[in-house]
């Protein structure tokens, strides 16, 4: 069993190593449900902290829905933790409730929980790391599959997004298992992964076995593809965000002879991306196809979240009912530009620090107006507008107020407010349009970088 155990370290190992996903010093809050995959990631970390020059830091969380079970994982979880001398955190909340109140599922309303938490405990430049497996991965191919995915459903799961790392995504469930059994790791088990009551149990329990007889490599296979198409995605993405900015207009609406000259693989994800401006995240097929429809001929589509796509002019208009407020939106941060929902694009311009300084004095009003570059750069990010309790702490003005509160002073008009951007790390706003850099990323003395952040209309 030696070489087994070797081999699936040298697994793990290679993972973290081929996505940089510790950097030197940084804190690691690895949830820990207390299953077998997390157990195992945990003491995996633990065993190579000091190698990885890591922080460790587990959190769990009980979600209130399960009774005894979930205060005897919570107990599990502190006795683990207390064994190897790991420093826990848990949360208790009651998801079932809160899923009531926001109309949500109970399995993504536990997933926004679990999240926010772990990002509560990060600062700028920690991770978070997840115990997600191949086997996850391929089963959640399969379960996108099931519903008609496209190129972006076929990724499967990442190894990185952001400050989230998965570095047990290179091995199985039955390598974690055998990782477990190898060092005396005890685990616990949830009983409602063995009920078939659930879709993804079903795949699990019925298809998956048949499909490990016809391929016993079968979640290697699904993780090839899944990494052909992320390689696909990106592409298409990009090209996505091009003919976006091409067709999008300052005033509103989209160029309707910059649609219908944009290839069809591409025309669909810039559909989705305005979709996205105007309100309706995560729209399907049908929708994207209706709004198609309307670019090359004409006529009315009314697509997820009531948006109205019509066409007027040479332009396609994509709009919210009368009254209706801004919607949430929020996109991956990326140093090399960010276009937004609306088609700007949020820009990073490194600065020379050496330019700026007078002797050993920094000019106070030029820094106050830059970011600590390591901040954005080691620290995975995502722009978004503001929600409700946004609280950020302008630089220079010794101050923290709601983002509300400052909207007000500032006279920003209601409907321009849903708009504004705002970059948030490690759970923090670090900086805001129109307010520039929080207090916490500005730029000292001691700062190795700065960067200046702008937000380009599109023309």
């Amino acid at each position: 069993m030696k070489d087994e155990i070797a081999e699936i370290e040298a697994k793990i190992t290679a993972t973290i190593e081929r996505w940089g996903m510790f950097p030197q010093g940084c804190t690691v809050v690895a949830g820990l449900s207390g299953g077998a995959d997390s157990v195992a990631m945990v003491h995996c970390l633990f065993c190579r902290s000091e190698a990885l020059g890591l922080h460790l830091l587990a959190a769990h969380v009980n979600h209130g829905l399960r009774g005894e079970e979930a205060d005897r994982d919570e107990q599990f979880a502190a006795d683990f933790c207390r064994s190897l001398g790991i420093e826990l955190e848990i949360l208790h909340a009651d998801v079932a409730a809160e899923a009531r109140e926001k109309s949500q599922g109970i399995e993504e309303c536990g997933r926004e929980v679990r999240y926010s938490f772990f990002r509560s405990l990060c600062g700028p430049g920690d991770r978070i790391a997840t115990a997600h497996t191949l086997t996850d991965n391929a089963e959640t191919v399969l379960m996108n599959l099931t519903k008609g995915a496209g190129t972006k459903g076929l990724c499967g799961i990442p190894p990185v997004r952001g400050n989230v790392v998965r570095p047990l995504i290179g091995v199985t469930r039955r390598e974690v298992e055998t990782y477990c059994s190898f060092y005396g790791l005890s685990y616990v088990t949830d009983e409602t992964n063995f009920s078939d009551e659930f879709a993804r149990n079903k795949l699990r329990l019925r298809a998956v076995p048949v499909l490990r007889e016809i391929n016993p490599a079968f979640d290697h296979a699904v993780e090839r593809t899944a990494e052909i198409s992320r390689c696909d995605e990106a592409y298409f993405e990009e090209e996505a965000q091009k003919y976006l900015r091409e067709a999008a207009l300052p005033s509103g609406g989209y160029r309707l002879d910059v649609l219908r000259k944009t290839p069809r693989a591409v025309l669909m994800r810039v559909i989705a991306l305005a979709a996205g401006a105007a309100g309706s995240s995560r729209i399907g097929y049908d929708h994207a196809a209706a709004v198609e429809n309307v670019i090359f001929r004409g006529g009315v589509a009314v697509i997820a979240g009531g948006v109205r796509c019509s066409v007027s002019g040479n332009f396609l208009r994509m709009e919210q009912p009368h009254g209706g407020e801004m919607p949430l939106w929020s996109v991956v941060f990326s140093p090399e530009g960010t276009t937004l929902p609306d088609g700007r694009v949020l820009e990073v311009h490194p600065v020379d620090l050496g330019n700026l300084k007078n002797g050993s004095k920094i000019n106070k009003l030029l820094f106050n107006n830059l970011i600590n570059y390591d901040t954005i750069i080691s620290t995975g990010g995502v722009v978004r507008n503001r929600r409700p309790g946004d609280v950020f702490r302008p630089a220079g003005r010794g101050v923290k107020k709601t983002l509300k509160k400052l909207l007000n002073e500032t006279k920003i008009p209601v409907a321009e407010r849903g708009r504004l951007a705002l970059l948030e790390c490690g759970g923090n706003i670090v900086w805001a349009e129109g307010f520039g850099v929080s207090q916490e990323a500005c730029v000292s003395e001691n700062s190795r970088a700065a960067a200046e952040i702008i937000v380009k209309e599109c023309r």
